[in-house]
């Protein structure tokens, strides 16, 4: 008999759990597209500590890998080369910095951005283009990882492809 009571407990309050779940989501997937926005619109507005506020920290995962294209020119000028750099001197200020310092126009087009959220951890994902001065200089899919903070969501790692 407890047990009966118990799922039918479940089960009524089931829908209710749902439906607060889903209104949750809706207002963070509302909340993280803001945070999509924002980082494109630093890189366009070149504002460094509006783009440095997007991070959790300083030091998050910020790793590219080469595609096998990318990967076989650079092979031809350097058999050696590997396709993932795994020196720690790329950091979100170091690419900040250098769209600030470089005196022409830098883009970041995002395409089919989707994202999944418990409310609390989220992924994002894309296809993009990279545009300095109109021409596309990368393409690829990037990836990020974000997390709820007290301050609003942070992005805590990105990875990206260069094709």
């Amino acid at each position: 008999m407890k047990l009966s009571l118990l799922l039918l407990s479940c089960l009524v309050s089931l829908p209710a759990f749902a439906q607060a779940t889903a209104k949750d989501t809706t207002a963070a997937r509302q909340q993280i597209t803001a945070v999509v926005d924002d980082f494109r619109d630093a890189i366009l507005q070149k504002d460094k500590k509006k783009f440095l506020g997007l991070f959790l920290r300083e030091d998050i995962t910020w790793q590219s890998v080469d595609g096998d294209e990318r990967l076989k020119r650079r092979r031809q000028k350097d058999p050696q080369a590997t396709r993932v750099n795994l020196t720690a001197r790329e950091t979100p200020t170091r690419f900040i910095d250098g769209i600030v310092a470089n005196k022409g126009r830098s883009e970041e087009k995002f395409i089919n951005v989707r994202i999944d959220t418990d409310g609390t951890i989220a992924s994002v994902s894309f296809e993009f283009t990279f545009h300095f001065d109109d021409r596309v200089i990368n393409r690829g899919q990037e990836s990020w990882h974000l997390v709820n903070t007290d301050s609003g969501w942070k992005i805590a790692s990105v990875i990206w492809s260069n094709n």
